[in-house]
């Protein structure tokens, strides 16, 4: 979506309201973000490999984060799938989470919630932790 141009109409617009509408346009056409990734992990990560690991926080309202199959060391990635696929995610929103996407994963592994979140932890869970994931928390 490209916003309407403010500027086009702002002299008809009280000062309070010009400044609102050029700042959400300021804001939507700077594009909106979930995260920019900033490292991937190396060529000898397998099936891991070249995918992105590690994320800087966007200007959206949530965090990526990376969790890699059990067992796997050289990925990058901030978190790894215990054996027992449940895992305790610092997600650092500072609030609780409204939930999780699954954004990306190579296998067919499901991620659910196992304990209600709260502002700082998420604990999530999956079929298979062989599997790796990466996670929007939002």
């Amino acid at each position: 979506m490209k916003p309407y141009d403010p500027n086009t109409f702002a002299h008809t617009l009280p000062t309070s309201h010009r400044q609102w509408t050029q700042s959400v346009q300021q804001t939507l056409t700077g594009n909106v973000d979930m995260g920019t990734a900033k490292g991937n992990a190396p060529s000898t990560a397998g099936v891991n490999a070249g995918v992105y690991t590690q994320f800087d926080k966007g200007n959206g309202s949530g965090t990526l984060i990376r969790i890699a199959a059990y067992g796997s060391t050289d990925t990058g990635a901030a978190y790894n799938w215990p054996s027992s696929g449940s895992l305790v995610i610092n997600h650092g929103l500072l609030r609780q989470p409204i939930g999780f996407h699954v954004v990306d994963q190579d296998k067919n592994a499901p991620v659910s919630r196992t304990a209600p979140p709260d502002s700082d932890q998420i604990t999530l869970t999956t079929t298979d932790p062989t599997a790796s994931h990466t996670i929007y928390v939002f």
